[in-house]
């Protein structure tokens, strides 16, 4: 077996045992407002660049404030994209996803 099956197989055993280990943890009052804090800030910072992003543009085109709700709404549509990928552990990574990997 070569040097570079057994680091695959080992990092795939150490896959495993981390799915395996008991993720029933007590939180603290801290470890609940750290994901109260995430959660805002996620979301927040998705509305207000939208809106802000939108308001340029109208402020541009001199509209209505059309591009401002149009991109109020996909600002929050990618702010709760991004709340989903940190809180699934995928906010790191880079590309699709193949769910068959693990």
């Amino acid at each position: 077996m070569s040097t570079f099956n057994k680091e695959k197989d080992l990092s795939k055993r150490i896959e495993v045992a981390l799915a395996k280990k008991d993720y029933k943890q007590t939180f603290n009052k801290t470890d609940t407002f750290n994901i109260y804090y995430r959660v805002g800030t996620e979301l927040l910072a998705g509305l207000i660049i939208g809106a802000g992003i939108g308001w340029t543009i109208d402020q541009w085109l001199n509209t209505i404030p059309l591009f401002l709700i149009i991109m109020f709404i996909l600002g929050g549509i990618a702010g709760v994209y991004n709340l989903w990928r940190a809180l699934t552990g995928k906010g790191l990574k880079m590309g699709f996803f193949n769910e068959k990997e693990k």
